[in-house]
């Protein structure tokens, strides 16, 4: 481990990140019973299991710095300060919404204050709109680092490379997290995947990458503040893969 990444956190960053995984939980458990209940519109994917990557990572952003958060995400917008209100009235497609009930699920983003761009269901296609983001960052002088995720199944798009390709060749000051959680909806990753690190597939960019225990929140956190620290250093972008486990179907209504 680097020096960087041995540093000690303090008493509060610990409250902290337990204080985001607990509330990320509270939120997708109540939203189950909406679910439940008939309230919730559209589609509802649980990050069981998965709240550190989420929190870990975004928990290492400054509040400058940009993310594009996908389905299994909500515990990064709750790091960004997103209230869990908010949430459940998008969920449930009300007019007082982030997008006044044209949309459901977790498709709304804040470009003003929270530099939140909201999720593109086509996955990968938020690799290459965070490197121009982040490009356009470095442009403006303003030391920003940006960071999407993406899961084990998306990296086997064509827009993943190309996004990659693009974010390496213009040393984009940008980190992507890989939620390998062994599933693409059904298919299981060794079956999509002849690789067992897929965190590999970064030396193809001449980029470096990390591999993380992403069930370990500190150590979640301890590697994305290493990568946004050295991304932010004009290090060029960074692949994280967090390794998981998916612990129920796809969405709710998958049994």
């Amino acid at each position: 481990m680097t020096k960087s990444m041995r540093r000690e956190l303090t008493r509060q960053q610990y409250l902290d990140l337990y204080y985001y995984m607990r509330l990320n939980r509270a939120v997708e458990e109540t939203m189950v019973k909406l679910f439940r209940q008939n309230k919730i519109v559209g589609g509802l994917y649980s990050s069981l299991g998965q709240e550190a990557i989420s929190v870990g990572t975004c928990y290492a952003l400054e509040k400058k710095d940009w993310i594009a958060p996908m389905i299994r995400n909500i515990g990064a917008l709750l790091v960004k300060g997103v209230p869990p209100r908010d949430i459940f009235m998008q969920h449930m497609a009300k007019y007082d919404s982030p997008t006044k009930g044209r949309d459901g699920t977790s498709h709304f983003g804040d470009l003003d204050n929270l530099h939140i761009v909201s999720p593109i269901s086509m996955l990968g296609d938020l690799i290459p709109v965070m490197t121009g983001v982040a490009i356009g960052g470095r442009y403006l002088g303003q030391k920003i680092v940006t960071m999407t995720w993406i899961g084990d199944g998306g990296s086997s798009t064509g827009v993943f490379h190309e996004g990659l390709n693009f974010a390496a060749t213009q040393r984009a000051p940008f980190v992507l997290i890989l939620e390998n959680n062994l599933w693409a909806y059904s298919t299981p990753v060794g079956r999509q995947v002849p690789l067992e690190n897929l965190a590999d597939r970064a030396k193809a960019y001449g980029i470096d990458s990390y591999i993380v225990d992403g069930n370990n929140v500190v150590a979640v956190y301890r590697t994305a503040r290493e990568a946004v620290e050295r991304a932010r250093a004009g290090e060029g972008p960074i692949l994280i893969e967090a390794k998981t486990f998916r612990r129920l179907g796809h969405a709710q209504h998958d049994p």
